[in-house]
């Protein structure tokens, strides 16, 4: 067994009895912080995988009555955010994501209307494949945004009559 550390965000804050719940819900390694209006509870548990530290205790916040809005991560960035990552410029990488420069097939954003966001995941995996680039990303990070998305699809698929239909592109 190894421990493993993440966070995850959930819908709202706790009172006392809730507070209480999580405790004995099985979040006992679990702290309760509230960052700007968004509550956190950030987890060091105790598993043979994260992926099993992440399902236990996403298992447990909701056993305990809350809803978890998602995995906090840090794999939606802007193009800044991945220009400093990659050692490039700020114009070089805009280039690259607009396909005026470079090989093409640039991730495409998570975001539109404005300020574009990227998965950070995705665009190391793209330069380390075309650009001949080793940024630093791990199978840690990989996971918990892939956590991440899962968890804020399934809660969008949460009342969809489709849902079961999509959850095939999961293999569930």
């Amino acid at each position: 067994m190894r421990n493993h550390e993440f966070t995850l965000i959930l819908d709202r804050e706790p009172d006392d009895a809730g507070l209480d719940a999580l405790f004995e819900a099985g979040c006992d390694d679990g702290t309760v912080e509230i960052q700007t209006g968004v509550t956190l509870v950030h987890f060091t548990r105790d598993a043979p995988s994260l992926g099993r530290a992440l399902v236990t205790a996403i298992q447990d916040c909701e056993r305990a009555g809350f809803r978890v809005e998602g995995v906090q991560s840090d794999d939606l960035v802007p193009l800044r955010t991945i220009a400093e990552r990659l050692g490039r410029t700020y114009e070089s990488v805009r280039l690259l994501a607009t396909a005026r420069r470079g090989p093409g097939g640039f991730p495409a954003p998570l975001s539109s209307e404005g300020w574009s966001l990227y998965s950070w995941s995705q665009v190391a995996d793209w330069s380390t494949r075309y650009l001949d680039a080793r940024p630093a990303v791990n199978a840690f990070e990989i996971e918990i945004a892939a956590t991440d998305h899962l968890v804020r699809a399934r809660n969008m698929l949460r009342d969809n009559a489709e849902r079961d239909e999509l959850l095939k592109l999961l293999g569930a």
